[in-house]
């Protein structure tokens, strides 16, 4: 059975439309439809891969009509970037930048990996869609990937720079090096969906936060 996502982490699925003669707008309908077909796609790409889904398996797990389909994605892959995008934009709400409360760049990268594993363990089946099965959709699916890490990336920097105030041993790291810091918790992450059922994202964090600490610290 395919698992499905857990509301209010990454997706809030709406109720199922009114029957018969209703108050909702269009608008309002498309805009449910919309959020209901980007569940149903990511339980089935979680579940079967990028190949293995067919916008009729998401349109009926949505209860939504292939026309219904068309007329809010152009493609299935219209429909893949859309909710990658979503789940980008709501994974930085749930690992905000707290500087202000970090006196350390230890502080710092212990809150951002605590937020980031502790997203995707709320909800699994996301994770297992957007960190390992994405890269099935194709090119510009891998291409959005990469802008979403190279933000990321661009963000780690600002930290490193702004905590380089309160911490003077705090060495300077380049933008490539913040990058190939994300790719490394991005494949670790990677792995452990795809070699376990019920990943334990926590047993990440130890070794992770040791090494990143580290390797701002030594030498330049």
């Amino acid at each position: 059975m395919t698992a499905r996502v857990r509301p209010g982490v990454f997706f809030d699925p709406p109720a199922d439309l009114p029957r018969g003669r209703h108050q909702l707008s269009r608008q309002q309908v498309q805009d449910a439809q919309r959020v209901r077909l980007m569940v149903a796609f990511t339980e089935l790409l979680a579940d079967r891969g990028y190949a293995g889904v067919r916008i009729g398996d998401i349109a009926s797990r949505a209860t939504v009509s292939s026309q219904s389909f068309y007329e809010l994605f152009a493609s299935k892959e219209a429909c893949a970037l859309a909710a990658y995008d979503h789940f980008v934009e709501l994974l930085a709400r749930h690992a905000p930048i707290d500087l202000a409360s970090s006196e350390s760049w230890r502080d710092y990268i212990q809150a951002v990996l605590r937020g980031f594993f502790g997203a995707l363990a709320a909800d699994p089946v996301v994770a297992r869609a957007f960190m390992l099965e994405i890269d099935g959709a194709g090119a510009t699916a891998r291409e959005r990937r990469r802008e979403a890490v190279a933000r990321l990336a661009e963000v780690s920097v600002f930290a490193q720079e702004t905590l380089r105030k309160k911490d003077p041993l705090l060495k300077r790291r380049s933008f490539s090096v913040h990058l190939a810091l994300l790719y490394g918790v991005r494949q670790l992450t990677c792995d452990l969906l795809e070699t376990t059922e019920s990943p334990d994202f926590e047993e990440l964090i130890p070794a992770l936060l040791d090494w990143i600490v580290t390797g701002w610290y030594g030498a330049q």
